[in-house]
């Protein structure tokens, strides 16, 4: 396990990532990580950029058939 100290960087509070993470997981600077919080930890996940593009047609493609998703729902509770 690794510590990192945090430190304040303007009105935020941040730290940086050691050298040898930084290598293991091929983060670069710029990069977008998920935060969560789980059982009073935080969770950082690196983004993969082909699955947000599936994700983002995902949604768009819900968006746009909604109404013949919904008249389906509708006919399978009839």
């Amino acid at each position: 396990m690794t510590k990192v100290i945090l430190e304040q960087v303007g009105e935020l509070v941040g730290f940086a990532f050691p050298a040898d993470v930084q290598r293991t997981m091929g983060l670069e600077a710029g990069q977008q990580l998920t935060l969560s919080l789980r059982d009073g930890q935080v969770i950082l996940i690196k983004q993969n950029d082909r699955v947000q593009r599936q994700l983002v047609t995902a949604r768009r493609v819900l968006h746009e058939q909604a109404a013949v998703l919904q008249g389906l729902a509708d006919y399978d509770r009839a």
